[in-house]
Formats: structure tokens, sequence, C-alpha cells
């Protein structure tokens, strides 16, 4: 027979009424804050699905800022390229006006000169565009310095025919190749730019060596870089070799050999040829297309090549020194045709630009779901349900009222009760 007595009573009656308000005191926490786990230890299972799911949330939510900024930068660019196909329709009204004999005065070729030379000085805007981020969207990684701030430089010259004054003569690319790319899902990239030196070319670029290279030997194993791929050349490597090595590299490159035993590159689509020597390599140099006093490109053609076509700033001002000399053959023949061809490649362009643009809508509403799904899977495992927690609630405290009272009535036996 086992001995009860008051001492064992009170500590009963104690420990089951610190349990029920432990309980309430976990219930009444879970209302306050809406969430069924407290502690790791509460539930492990549910606790680790939590920080899953917040994971997966916060990576969802950069996802998002990632798809807006590329939405948002994809919109500079087609508003750019827009504006520019609008002056190249109206640069397209003037040739074919041209054409067909309208500016025979002088007046008009003065008129259509200065209009010519004005559309040009927007077109050189629109390249040197900058973003809401103040970064040029068509220099690729290049921001700008104080001493050169935009990618584009025009060249001035003092041009009397038309009475022109100080009209623009070329333009020169300082920015880069570099694309700007946004991971817009998991793994999945998008590029939110094009290099102007693709955008603003209007033919195929050819370049020619004039230097014979049929006893050319790589001397070690090195590396060239075209349109910003690397290339890798190895010791002994002749001139046939390195053709086979650029034309297998997957670029929009060709690259032939001449008769004199030269090297020519041609583009297979309207852009300037962007070529490096990587490192302390020479390739490029001792094939002759190579400037050594000048190692960064596009301005790095050794001054013996040959180049061949021309960007939409060659050719509007092409344009205009034809009309302004009256040759109406060039105009409606080269002209007209240098111009279509530049249109069909800005809007080539400008159609990339678009399907990106739905691209990126499309992952819009596509993360937006997983966000949504996401945020339901994390309430079902986090937060509680009210009507069943408060009934559970009301049911402890009725329990723990009850054990009051009867805890009152059987240890309510004072000192006093024994002394009588």
């Amino acid at each position: 027979m086992n001995r009860v007595t008051n001492q064992m009573i009170n500590n009963t009656m104690s420990h089951n009424l610190q349990r029920h308000q432990a309980e309430m005191d976990r219930i009444q926490e879970s209302l306050a804050t809406g969430k069924n786990v407290r502690m790791p230890r509460d539930n492990p299972t549910a606790t680790t699905n939590q920080m899953l799911y917040l994971s997966r949330m916060s990576e969802v939510d950069q996802y998002l800022s990632n798809i807006n900024e590329s939405k948002s930068k994809l919109d500079e660019v087609d508003t750019a390229l827009q504006s520019t196909m609008r002056i190249f329709q109206r640069l397209r009204v003037l040739t074919v006006q041209g054409a067909n004999g309208i500016y025979t005065s002088f007046e008009l070729k003065e008129a259509a000169a200065t209009e010519i030379n004005e559309l040009l000085e927007e077109i050189v805007n629109i390249a040197n565009t900058k973003g809401a981020t103040g970064r040029s969207i068509f220099g690729g990684y290049q921001t700008g310095t104080e001493d050169q701030p935009n990618p584009f430089v025009p060249i001035y010259q003092t041009l009397t025919a038309g009475n022109q004054g100080n009209a623009m003569i070329g333009v020169e690319y300082r920015g880069n190749i570099g694309g700007m790319k946004r991971e817009v899902s998991k793994g999945e990239y998008m590029d939110v730019n094009i290099p102007g030196n693709w955008v603003f070319w209007a033919t195929n670029q050819i370049l020619t060596s004039n230097r014979d290279a049929s006893n050319y030997s790589s001397a070690t194993n090195q590396s060239i870089k075209i349109d910003g791929k690397e290339i890798s050349i190895s010791a002994g490597d002749n001139l046939d070799l390195l053709i086979d090595k650029i034309n297998n590299a997957g670029l929009s490159v060709r690259a032939t050999k001449g008769g004199r035993n030269n090297l020519i590159f041609e583009t297979t689509t309207p852009h300037q040829i962007w070529l490096e020597d990587v490192g302390s390599g020479s390739v490029l140099k001792d094939v002759g297309l190579l400037n050594t006093n000048f190692p960064d490109p596009p301005n790095n053609i050794d001054p013996t090549v040959t180049v061949g076509g021309m960007s939409i700033f060659e050719m509007a001002i092409q344009l205009r020194d034809d009309l302004v000399r009256g040759d109406q053959e060039l105009v409606g023949g080269r002209d007209l045709g240098l111009i279509d061809i530049a249109l069909e490649n800005i809007l080539k362009h400008a159609a990339a630009v678009g399907a990106r643009e739905n691209r990126v809508d499309e992952l819009a509403k596509r993360t937006e779901y997983d966000k949504s799904n996401i945020s339901e899977l994390l309430a079902k495992s986090e937060g509680i349900d009210y009507a069943e927690t408060i009934m559970n609630f009301k049911w402890l405290e009725s329990i723990h009222q009850y054990a009051l009272a009867i805890g009152a009535k059987t240890i309510r036996q004072t000192l006093m009760d024994f002394l009588r």
C-alpha cells in the first residue's frame, strides 16, 4: 500500500495546473501570431518545410525584381530602335525624292543636306541614350568616363558643299561588346541589351589583310577573340588551320584565304567585327589584321587592312554627299538599297527585342503564379486553423477551471482543521 500525503496531492495538483497553463500559453501565442511553430523542436518537419518555402520565396522575389528590371531595360532599347526606324523612314523619303530629281537647285540641296545633318545628330543622340541607371544602353559594359561619357563619338569637319559648315563626317564606336544578362529564373538568363556595333551597322563588314601569310605558323599555344568568343590556337597551326578553327567556332564571321594567301574576314550578319589577341598572343597581328600600336578594339585594325562595309552613320553621310552632288543614279541605286538594308537590320533587332519582351511578360506571369503557390503552401505549413485553435483553447480553459475547483476541495484543509 502506498502512503498518500497532502504534499503529494499538492504537488500533483500544481503540476497539472502548470501543465495546463503552459499549454494555454502556447495556444494563446499561436492565436496572437497566427503561427503553429514557435521553436524548431515543436515540429521539426514543419520547420524544415517552412525554411525551404521562405528560401524559395526569397528567390522568387529576386527573380521578379530581375524580370521587372529586364522589362524596363528592354523597353528602353525598343523605344530607341523605334525612334531610329522613324528617322530612317524619313531618310528613305529623302532618298526617293533625290532619286527622282527633286533636289536640283542649290537651295534644295542645301535644305536636304541640313535636314540629313540634323537627322544624323539625332541618330547619334539615340545611339548614346542612357537608361534609368545612367548607363548607355548601346555601349555594352561601358558606363562612361569624364573624358568620354558616350560610346559613339561623332567626327566633324567644315564642309563647303551645300553650305553645311561644321558637319559630321564619321562616327567612331568607343563602347564594347559586353552583354548585360539578368537571371530571370533558376539557371535561366536573358540578354537585356544589344551592343551598338551590332545595332547601328548597315552592311556586312569585310576585313582583308594585305599581308602574305603563306608561311605563317603559330610559335606557341595562344588565343584570339572574335566578337568576344575565345578561340585557342595551338603551336604550329598554319593559316589553313587558323581559318578552320575560326569557321568552326559558331560565329557570325566567315574566314577565307585570299588569292595572295592573305586572311579575309566577312560577317554573315551586319555588325562591326571585334578582334583581339588574348594576353601576350600575336596571331592576328602576325597575319596583318591588328595594329600593334592600338590594342583596344574596334579601332585597332591595322591601317594596311582593306575595310569594307558601312555603319548606318556612314551610310547616311554617303547619302547626304550624293544628294549634294546631285548624283541621282547613286542615290536611287546604291543609297536606296543601303537604306533598305539598314532598315531591315534595325527591324531585325527590334523584332528580337520585342520577342524578349513577350518572353519577359510570360516569365512574369509564371513567376507570380509560383509566388502565389509558395505563399499558399507556406500559409498552410505555418498557419493555424483559428476556429479549431479557439475551440481547443476553450476546452483547455474549461479543464483548467475544473482542475482548480477540484483542487480547492481537495486541499482546502488548513492547520486549524487539524487542531479542532
